[in-house]
């Protein structure tokens, strides 16, 4: 019995010892790592890299510029992703890697004047724009059917994607040209 007694306070005395170890490491970890010294990652996605860098800076974290990728639906110098997440607890004076938007990718209107209707909708494609309305009037100038010009106007700079009207020639007024009618077949509807 005392045999059992002597093995059950030896057990009791290392599981003691373990927990204490334990504990106390972590407690002597976290003072020489310096637990206390670290800062919860801000959300910075959304928010101009300027506005971001100051915030970060009051937190003794600083922020790197990690790329630069055009976003249609971010505008030109807000943050797209970051590294590390929102919310992660890190050390002070750490990086925080970014990406920002240098916006959406601008395209130049190409020339359509006195271009079809289908070779005006190629070129828009091939520049990466879309043909959006078509506006039909008078020209002395410019064969019916054809471009007169486009609106944005040529050689501008826009958001690729984005539509470009036409503004199409219905050929010279005569005092004929009234029929609503005659500018249909331009349509191919």
């Amino acid at each position: 019995m005392i045999k059992m007694k002597s093995i059950a306070i030896v057990v009791g005395i290392l599981i003691g010892l373990f927990i204490i170890a334990f504990f106390g490491t972590d407690l002597i970890m976290k003072i020489v790592v310096g637990h206390g010294n670290e800062v919860q990652v801000p959300l910075l996605i959304g928010e101009d890299y300027e506005v971001a860098r100051k915030t970060c800076n009051n937190m003794k974290l600083y922020v790197e510029q990690q790329d630069l990728v055009h976003d249609e639906n971010i505008g030109k110098g807000k943050i797209i992703s970051q590294n590390p997440n929102p919310g992660i607890m890190t050390k002070k004076h750490r990086t925080v890697s970014v990406v920002l938007s240098n916006g959406p990718e601008m395209v130049r209107i190409p020339y359509l004047d006195n271009l079809s209707i289908v070779e005006s909708k190629l070129k828009l494609e091939n520049a990466g724009l879309f043909l959006g309305e078509k506006v039909f009037r008078y020209s002395d100038e410019v064969v019916k059917g054809n471009v007169i010009y486009s609106q944005p106007m040529a050689d501008e700079l826009i958001p690729k994607k984005s539509k470009v009207e036409i503004i199409v020639s219905l050929g010279k007024y005569t005092s004929s040209s009234g029929d609503d009618n005659k500018w249909k077949d331009l349509l191919g509807d």
